[in-house]
Protein backbone atom coordinates (compact mmCIF):
# COMPACT_ATOMS: atom_id res chain seq x y z
CA UNK A 1 0.00 0.00 0.00
CA UNK A 2 2.68 2.70 0.64
CA UNK A 3 4.43 1.79 -2.75
CA UNK A 4 0.86 2.66 -4.42
CA UNK A 5 0.57 5.86 -2.84
CA UNK A 6 4.09 6.71 -3.61
CA UNK A 7 3.47 6.55 -7.63
CA UNK A 8 0.58 9.28 -6.93
CA UNK A 9 0.82 11.93 -8.85
CA UNK A 10 -0.66 15.85 -8.13
CA UNK A 11 -2.85 15.62 -11.35
CA UNK A 12 -4.56 12.18 -9.05
CA UNK A 13 -5.76 15.67 -6.51
CA UNK A 14 -7.13 17.76 -9.58
CA UNK A 15 -9.94 15.65 -11.03
CA UNK A 16 -13.16 17.82 -10.95
CA UNK A 17 -11.21 20.72 -10.09
CA UNK A 18 -12.25 23.57 -12.03
CA UNK A 19 -9.09 25.57 -13.71
CA UNK A 20 -8.06 29.39 -11.45
CA UNK A 21 -9.54 32.73 -12.67
CA UNK A 22 -6.84 34.68 -13.84
CA UNK A 23 -6.55 38.35 -14.60
CA UNK A 24 -3.67 41.07 -15.38
CA UNK A 25 -2.35 43.02 -13.09
CA UNK A 26 -3.84 46.16 -14.63
CA UNK A 27 -7.32 45.11 -13.56
CA UNK A 28 -8.98 47.60 -11.25
CA UNK A 29 -9.27 45.93 -7.60
CA UNK A 30 -12.89 46.60 -7.29
CA UNK A 31 -12.91 44.20 -10.65
CA UNK A 32 -10.97 41.89 -9.17
CA UNK A 33 -13.43 41.68 -6.02
CA UNK A 34 -16.02 41.12 -8.65
CA UNK A 35 -13.88 38.53 -9.81
CA UNK A 36 -13.72 37.49 -6.44
CA UNK A 37 -17.31 37.30 -6.05
CA UNK A 38 -18.77 35.89 -8.90
CA UNK A 39 -16.35 32.70 -8.71
CA UNK A 40 -16.48 29.45 -6.46
CA UNK A 41 -13.06 30.02 -5.14
CA UNK A 42 -11.42 31.87 -2.78
CA UNK A 43 -8.75 33.72 -4.59
CA UNK A 44 -8.05 35.13 -7.94
CA UNK A 45 -4.90 34.87 -9.65
CA UNK A 46 -2.51 37.60 -11.31
CA UNK A 47 -0.70 36.96 -14.26
CA UNK A 48 2.28 38.99 -15.06
CA UNK A 49 4.96 38.14 -17.73
CA UNK A 50 8.10 39.32 -16.88
CA UNK A 51 11.03 39.19 -19.64
CA UNK A 52 14.86 37.68 -18.46
CA UNK A 53 17.79 39.64 -20.50
CA UNK A 54 20.05 37.00 -19.30
CA UNK A 55 17.69 34.27 -20.60
CA UNK A 56 16.43 35.84 -23.31
CA UNK A 57 12.94 34.02 -21.96
CA UNK A 58 9.71 35.59 -21.03
CA UNK A 59 7.51 33.44 -18.20
CA UNK A 60 4.88 34.42 -16.44
CA UNK A 61 4.44 35.05 -12.73
CA UNK A 62 1.23 33.97 -10.80
CA UNK A 63 0.43 35.46 -7.56
CA UNK A 64 -3.23 34.99 -5.60
CA UNK A 65 -5.17 37.72 -4.13
CA UNK A 66 -8.43 37.12 -1.48
CA UNK A 67 -11.39 39.49 0.13
CA UNK A 68 -8.62 39.40 3.20
CA UNK A 69 -5.68 40.34 0.38
CA UNK A 70 -8.10 43.89 -0.85
CA UNK A 71 -9.39 44.04 2.63
CA UNK A 72 -5.76 44.82 4.34
CA UNK A 73 -4.70 46.92 0.87
CA UNK A 74 -7.86 49.28 1.68
CA UNK A 75 -6.76 49.65 5.31
CA UNK A 76 -3.41 50.06 4.90
CA UNK A 77 -2.14 53.29 5.66
CA UNK A 78 -3.63 57.13 5.90
CA UNK A 79 -3.87 57.93 1.74
CA UNK A 80 -6.26 54.46 1.38
CA UNK A 81 -8.21 55.27 4.31
CA UNK A 82 -8.89 58.86 3.36
CA UNK A 83 -9.89 57.41 -0.30
CA UNK A 84 -10.77 53.88 -0.11
CA UNK A 85 -13.21 54.61 -3.86
CA UNK A 86 -9.49 55.54 -5.37
CA UNK A 87 -7.79 52.39 -3.59
CA UNK A 88 -10.27 50.42 -5.39
CA UNK A 89 -10.04 52.26 -8.71
CA UNK A 90 -6.16 51.26 -8.77
CA UNK A 91 -4.45 48.51 -10.51
CA UNK A 92 -4.76 44.82 -8.32
CA UNK A 93 -1.08 44.69 -8.95
CA UNK A 94 -0.60 47.76 -5.85
CA UNK A 95 -2.59 45.39 -3.27
CA UNK A 96 0.53 42.63 -3.24
CA UNK A 97 1.42 39.12 -3.22
CA UNK A 98 0.82 37.98 0.37
CA UNK A 99 0.10 34.27 0.05
CA UNK A 100 3.04 32.28 -2.07
CA UNK A 101 2.56 29.99 -5.27
CA UNK A 102 4.56 27.65 -7.18
CA UNK A 103 4.12 26.37 -10.17
CA UNK A 104 4.32 22.27 -10.46
CA UNK A 105 4.34 19.61 -13.02
CA UNK A 106 0.72 17.97 -13.52
CA UNK A 107 2.91 14.47 -13.55
CA UNK A 108 4.69 15.34 -10.32
CA UNK A 109 4.86 12.79 -7.67
CA UNK A 110 2.89 13.28 -4.56
CA UNK A 111 5.98 13.62 -2.57
CA UNK A 112 7.59 16.27 -4.68
CA UNK A 113 4.23 18.32 -4.36
CA UNK A 114 4.65 17.90 -0.45
CA UNK A 115 8.57 19.07 -0.76
CA UNK A 116 7.30 22.44 -3.04
CA UNK A 117 5.22 23.46 -0.64
CA UNK A 118 7.34 22.98 2.21
CA UNK A 119 10.84 24.37 0.99
CA UNK A 120 9.28 27.06 -0.19
CA UNK A 121 7.15 28.24 2.34
CA UNK A 122 4.24 27.94 0.17
CA UNK A 123 0.39 28.27 0.56
CA UNK A 124 -0.57 26.54 -2.79
CA UNK A 125 0.68 25.00 -5.85
CA UNK A 126 -0.77 25.01 -9.29
CA UNK A 127 -0.97 22.61 -11.32
CA UNK A 128 -1.27 23.11 -15.35
CA UNK A 129 -4.88 21.04 -16.66
CA UNK A 130 -4.72 18.83 -19.09
CA UNK A 131 -6.06 19.64 -22.82
CA UNK A 132 -9.42 18.02 -22.23
CA UNK A 133 -9.83 19.90 -18.69
CA UNK A 134 -8.90 23.15 -20.63
CA UNK A 135 -11.58 22.86 -23.29
CA UNK A 136 -14.08 22.00 -20.97
CA UNK A 137 -13.26 25.25 -18.92
CA UNK A 138 -12.23 27.54 -21.34
CA UNK A 139 -14.45 30.38 -20.84
CA UNK A 140 -12.54 29.98 -16.92
CA UNK A 141 -9.58 32.15 -17.51
CA UNK A 142 -9.28 33.38 -21.20
CA UNK A 143 -6.57 36.19 -20.12
CA UNK A 144 -3.96 33.04 -19.26
CA UNK A 145 -4.91 31.26 -22.87
CA UNK A 146 -4.96 34.56 -24.74
CA UNK A 147 -1.53 35.12 -23.46
CA UNK A 148 -0.03 32.26 -23.83
CA UNK A 149 0.32 31.47 -19.96
CA UNK A 150 -1.23 27.91 -19.34
CA UNK A 151 -4.64 27.19 -17.63
CA UNK A 152 -4.37 25.62 -13.87
CA UNK A 153 -5.86 24.37 -11.28
CA UNK A 154 -4.80 25.23 -7.34
CA UNK A 155 -4.18 22.82 -5.13
CA UNK A 156 -3.51 24.06 -1.59
CA UNK A 157 -1.99 22.53 1.96
CA UNK A 158 -5.14 21.92 2.83
CA UNK A 159 -6.23 20.06 -0.41
CA UNK A 160 -3.26 17.82 0.76
CA UNK A 161 -3.75 17.13 4.36
CA UNK A 162 -7.40 15.81 3.09
CA UNK A 163 -5.88 13.69 0.14
CA UNK A 164 -3.62 12.11 2.94
CA UNK A 165 -6.45 12.02 5.90
CA UNK A 166 -9.13 10.52 3.48
CA UNK A 167 -7.12 7.95 1.60
CA UNK A 168 -4.25 7.16 3.45
CA UNK A 169 -4.38 7.76 6.59
CA UNK A 170 -3.79 4.00 8.37
CA UNK A 171 0.33 4.81 6.34
CA UNK A 172 1.06 7.08 9.08
CA UNK A 173 0.41 5.25 12.39
CA UNK A 174 1.65 4.84 15.12
CA UNK A 175 2.65 9.24 13.89
CA UNK A 176 -1.42 10.17 14.20
CA UNK A 177 -1.99 8.74 17.53
CA UNK A 178 0.40 10.80 19.14
CA UNK A 179 0.14 14.02 20.97
CA UNK A 180 0.80 17.60 18.90
CA UNK A 181 3.15 18.13 21.99
CA UNK A 182 4.86 15.82 21.40
CA UNK A 183 5.85 16.00 18.12
CA UNK A 184 6.83 19.43 18.43
CA UNK A 185 3.89 20.88 16.37
CA UNK A 186 2.71 23.56 18.98
CA UNK A 187 4.02 27.04 17.74
CA UNK A 188 3.64 29.96 20.38
CA UNK A 189 4.08 32.99 18.12
CA UNK A 190 0.69 33.06 17.30
CA UNK A 191 -0.20 36.71 16.45
CA UNK A 192 -3.09 37.69 18.88
CA UNK A 193 -5.08 40.82 19.86
CA UNK A 194 -7.10 41.76 22.46
CA UNK A 195 -10.71 42.17 21.85
CA UNK A 196 -11.33 46.08 23.39
CA UNK A 197 -8.24 46.67 20.73
CA UNK A 198 -8.79 48.91 17.96
CA UNK A 199 -9.33 46.64 14.92
CA UNK A 200 -7.38 48.73 12.32
CA UNK A 201 -4.26 47.01 14.92
CA UNK A 202 -5.34 44.16 13.91
CA UNK A 203 -4.00 44.82 10.03
CA UNK A 204 -0.41 43.98 10.11
CA UNK A 205 -1.15 40.54 12.17
CA UNK A 206 -3.91 39.71 9.58
CA UNK A 207 -1.46 40.63 6.74
CA UNK A 208 0.89 38.03 8.34
CA UNK A 209 -1.28 35.59 9.12
CA UNK A 210 -2.34 35.46 5.39
CA UNK A 211 0.87 34.29 4.01
CA UNK A 212 1.42 31.83 6.70
CA UNK A 213 -1.80 30.30 6.28
CA UNK A 214 -3.45 31.16 9.97
CA UNK A 215 -5.71 33.62 11.22
CA UNK A 216 -5.53 36.06 14.04
CA UNK A 217 -6.35 34.98 17.67
CA UNK A 218 -8.60 37.21 19.76
CA UNK A 219 -8.34 37.08 23.19
CA UNK A 220 -9.61 38.29 26.08
CA UNK A 221 -8.19 39.84 29.86
CA UNK A 222 -7.40 36.86 30.85
CA UNK A 223 -5.96 35.70 27.68
CA UNK A 224 -8.72 33.33 27.08
CA UNK A 225 -9.65 32.40 23.53
CA UNK A 226 -12.66 34.15 22.66
CA UNK A 227 -12.76 34.14 18.70
CA UNK A 228 -10.62 35.13 15.59
CA UNK A 229 -10.28 36.99 12.69
CA UNK A 230 -10.33 34.39 9.67
CA UNK A 231 -9.25 35.02 6.28
CA UNK A 232 -11.65 32.72 5.36
CA UNK A 233 -14.65 34.03 7.34
CA UNK A 234 -13.89 37.79 5.85
CA UNK A 235 -14.47 35.96 2.07
CA UNK A 236 -18.04 35.82 2.66
CA UNK A 237 -17.79 39.97 3.61
CA UNK A 238 -17.99 43.40 1.39
CA UNK A 239 -14.64 44.87 1.57
CA UNK A 240 -16.34 48.70 1.39
CA UNK A 241 -18.30 47.95 4.50
CA UNK A 242 -16.41 45.61 6.57
CA UNK A 243 -13.15 47.59 6.27
CA UNK A 244 -15.34 50.62 7.59
CA UNK A 245 -15.80 48.51 10.72
CA UNK A 246 -12.31 48.06 11.34
CA UNK A 247 -11.14 51.55 10.64
CA UNK A 248 -14.12 52.38 13.41
CA UNK A 249 -14.60 49.79 15.75
CA UNK A 250 -13.02 47.48 18.18
CA UNK A 251 -11.93 44.07 17.77
CA UNK A 252 -14.62 42.55 18.94
CA UNK A 253 -17.35 44.78 18.00
CA UNK A 254 -15.88 44.09 14.24
CA UNK A 255 -16.28 40.05 15.32
CA UNK A 256 -19.90 41.34 15.18
CA UNK A 257 -20.20 42.78 12.42
CA UNK A 258 -18.40 40.08 10.21
CA UNK A 259 -21.23 37.54 12.11
CA UNK A 260 -24.03 39.63 10.89
CA UNK A 261 -22.38 41.65 7.72
CA UNK A 262 -24.93 40.47 5.76
CA UNK A 263 -27.44 42.31 7.64
CA UNK A 264 -25.78 44.52 10.49
CA UNK A 265 -28.20 45.89 13.20
CA UNK A 266 -29.02 49.45 12.33
CA UNK A 267 -27.37 50.61 15.91
CA UNK A 268 -24.01 48.88 14.90
CA UNK A 269 -24.15 50.49 11.16
CA UNK A 270 -25.01 54.67 13.24
CA UNK A 271 -21.84 53.61 15.39
CA UNK A 272 -19.61 52.74 12.76
CA UNK A 273 -21.03 55.46 10.67
CA UNK A 274 -20.00 58.48 14.13
CA UNK A 275 -16.77 56.82 14.20
CA UNK A 276 -15.93 57.66 11.03
CA UNK A 277 -17.16 61.09 10.73
CA UNK A 278 -15.18 61.94 13.89
CA UNK A 279 -12.20 60.56 13.35
CA UNK A 280 -12.28 62.37 9.73
CA UNK A 281 -13.00 59.42 7.27
CA UNK A 282 -15.92 61.06 5.78
CA UNK A 283 -15.31 58.98 2.47
CA UNK A 284 -14.89 55.78 4.37
CA UNK A 285 -18.51 56.61 5.41
CA UNK A 286 -20.16 57.67 2.19
CA UNK A 287 -18.07 54.35 0.41
CA UNK A 288 -20.18 52.42 3.05
CA UNK A 289 -23.17 53.91 3.22
CA UNK A 290 -23.17 53.44 -0.77
CA UNK A 291 -22.25 50.08 -0.65
CA UNK A 292 -25.38 49.19 1.54
CA UNK A 293 -27.83 50.80 -0.21
CA UNK A 294 -31.01 48.95 -0.99
CA UNK A 295 -31.38 47.36 -4.14
CA UNK A 296 -33.17 49.76 -7.37
CA UNK A 297 -37.02 49.09 -7.99
CA UNK A 298 -36.97 46.97 -11.55
CA UNK A 299 -38.88 49.75 -12.44
CA UNK A 300 -36.02 51.60 -12.51
CA UNK A 301 -34.77 53.13 -15.79
CA UNK A 302 -31.94 51.62 -17.80
CA UNK A 303 -30.16 54.66 -18.06
CA UNK A 304 -29.45 54.67 -13.90
CA UNK A 305 -28.61 50.98 -14.11
CA UNK A 306 -26.20 51.67 -16.90
CA UNK A 307 -24.55 54.47 -14.63
CA UNK A 308 -24.22 52.28 -11.90
CA UNK A 309 -22.61 49.32 -13.61
CA UNK A 310 -20.33 51.66 -15.27
CA UNK A 311 -18.06 53.02 -11.98
CA UNK A 312 -16.12 50.46 -10.54
CA UNK A 313 -18.25 50.65 -6.82
CA UNK A 314 -21.11 49.91 -9.05
CA UNK A 315 -20.13 46.55 -10.51
CA UNK A 316 -19.02 45.72 -7.20
CA UNK A 317 -22.61 46.34 -5.78
CA UNK A 318 -23.99 44.27 -8.86
CA UNK A 319 -21.67 41.38 -8.29
CA UNK A 320 -22.24 41.22 -5.07
CA UNK A 321 -26.16 40.91 -5.68
CA UNK A 322 -25.94 38.51 -7.67
CA UNK A 323 -23.61 35.88 -5.60
CA UNK A 324 -24.97 36.24 -1.77
CA UNK A 325 -24.47 33.19 -0.21
CA UNK A 326 -21.42 32.01 -2.32
CA UNK A 327 -18.93 31.53 0.24
CA UNK A 328 -19.73 29.26 3.81
CA UNK A 329 -20.42 31.31 6.69
CA UNK A 330 -18.98 30.58 10.10
CA UNK A 331 -19.11 32.68 12.96
CA UNK A 332 -15.72 34.13 14.21
CA UNK A 333 -16.23 32.31 17.72
CA UNK A 334 -16.32 29.13 15.82
CA UNK A 335 -12.72 28.30 16.07
CA UNK A 336 -11.10 24.70 15.59
CA UNK A 337 -9.24 24.25 18.81
CA UNK A 338 -7.17 21.37 20.75
CA UNK A 339 -5.38 20.97 23.79
CA UNK A 340 -1.54 20.29 24.26
CA UNK A 341 -2.69 16.49 24.41
CA UNK A 342 -4.69 16.20 21.64
CA UNK A 343 -3.66 13.77 19.05
CA UNK A 344 -1.78 14.65 15.60
CA UNK A 345 -5.62 12.49 13.71
CA UNK A 346 -8.08 14.90 15.99
CA UNK A 347 -6.32 17.92 15.30
CA UNK A 348 -6.05 17.11 11.77
CA UNK A 349 -10.06 16.00 11.30
CA UNK A 350 -10.76 19.28 13.65
CA UNK A 351 -9.45 21.55 10.84
CA UNK A 352 -10.69 19.80 8.18
CA UNK A 353 -14.28 19.91 9.33
CA UNK A 354 -13.92 23.61 9.80
CA UNK A 355 -12.09 23.90 6.79
CA UNK A 356 -9.19 25.94 7.90
CA UNK A 357 -5.28 25.33 7.61
CA UNK A 358 -4.73 25.66 11.20
CA UNK A 359 -5.82 24.95 14.84
CA UNK A 360 -5.65 26.94 18.12
CA UNK A 361 -4.07 25.08 21.43
CA UNK A 362 -5.70 26.23 24.58
CA UNK A 363 -4.97 25.18 28.31
CA UNK A 364 -7.60 22.43 29.41
CA UNK A 365 -8.48 24.47 32.23
CA UNK A 366 -8.46 27.90 31.87
CA UNK A 367 -8.71 28.07 27.89
CA UNK A 368 -6.00 30.54 27.65
CA UNK A 369 -4.08 30.58 23.82
CA UNK A 370 -1.42 28.63 24.42
CA UNK A 371 -0.18 27.95 20.64
CA UNK A 372 -1.37 26.90 17.31
CA UNK A 373 -0.40 23.63 14.90
CA UNK A 374 -0.54 24.38 11.15
CA UNK A 375 -0.69 22.05 8.16
CA UNK A 376 2.82 23.53 7.27
CA UNK A 377 4.00 21.80 10.52
CA UNK A 378 1.93 18.88 9.73
CA UNK A 379 2.87 18.82 6.49
CA UNK A 380 6.56 18.46 7.35
CA UNK A 381 5.75 15.74 9.98
CA UNK A 382 3.83 13.57 7.72
CA UNK A 383 6.83 14.13 5.05
CA UNK A 384 9.61 13.16 7.48
CA UNK A 385 7.49 9.80 7.89
CA UNK A 386 6.77 8.72 4.15
CA UNK A 387 10.70 9.96 3.68
CA UNK A 388 11.51 6.67 5.85
CA UNK A 389 9.12 4.45 4.30
CA UNK A 390 10.47 5.88 0.85
CA UNK A 391 13.92 4.91 2.44
CA UNK A 392 12.64 1.42 2.96
CA UNK A 393 11.57 0.55 -0.03
CA UNK A 394 14.44 1.86 -1.89
CA UNK A 395 16.46 -0.68 0.17
CA UNK A 396 13.79 -3.99 -0.38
Amino acid sequence: MAASFLSHVVSDLCIGKPPVRVIPPSTPVAAALDALRAGGDPFVFVAAESYSRAKNTATWRVSRVSVADVLCYVCDGAENLSDPAGALGRPVSAVGDHGATRRVDSQASLLDAIDALLSSDSQSLLVPLHTRARRKHHHASGYAAANGAADYCVLTREDIVRHLFSNSISLFSPVTALTVSSLGLVRRDVHTIHADDDALGSIPLLRRSIAEGTAVAVVADDGALVGEICPGVLGSCDVESVSAAFAALSVGDVMTYIDCSLSPPEFLLRSIRAQLRDRGMDAMADLMDAASLPLSPSSSSSTSSDEESNSPLGRSRCARRASTGRFRCRSTDDVAACHAGSSLLAVMAQALAHRVGYVWVVDEVTCALTGVVSFADVLAVLREHLRADATQLKDV
